[in-house]
């Protein structure tokens, strides 16, 4: 069971991915705003961050870079989530996260969940949650 930070500014997209996470049995959390995100993140780092990548104010990629700072080593793996054209999404993942993944909207819940269980191989195993309050 791996912990999941959901981040989308689109409220139905965030709910269905809330949900399909939550049925493969992990724990999501989710946010439509990147700097709740920020403070979601550090209270308990996740094992895997969903970000949409573009979003009013904060966008996933700068949001990504600010996961980074604050959280070193605990920084989670990150996968974007975008209606954007794929090269132009493709080309900025791999410049600010190469190891990041990317799933284009529309999609479909399967692919997502693919997607998922993928980045969460990747990451490894998941990371105890930290006690409330902790650093």
């Amino acid at each position: 069971m791996a912990q999941v930070l959901i981040v989308d500014d689109t409220d139905i997209v965030r709910r269905a991915i809330e949900l399909a996470l939550r049925r493969m049995g992990h724990v999501a959390v989710s946010t439509c705003d990147a700097a709740e995100a920020l403070v979601l993140a550090r209270r308990n780092p996740p094992d895997l961050a969903l970000l949409d990548f573009r979003m009013p104010g904060m966008d996933g990629a700068t949001l990504f870079q600010e996961l980074r700072a604050t959280l070193g080593e605990r920084c989670p793996r990150v996968l974007f989530v975008s209606a954007s054209p794929p090269d132009e999404v493709a080309r900025e993942v791999e410049r600010i996260a190469p190891a990041a993944g990317y799933v284009r909207k529309p999609f479909h819940l399967d692919d997502l969940v693919r997607a998922v269980a993928e980045a969460l191989e990747q990451a490894g195993p998941p990371r105890p949650a930290l006690a409330e309050g902790a650093p």
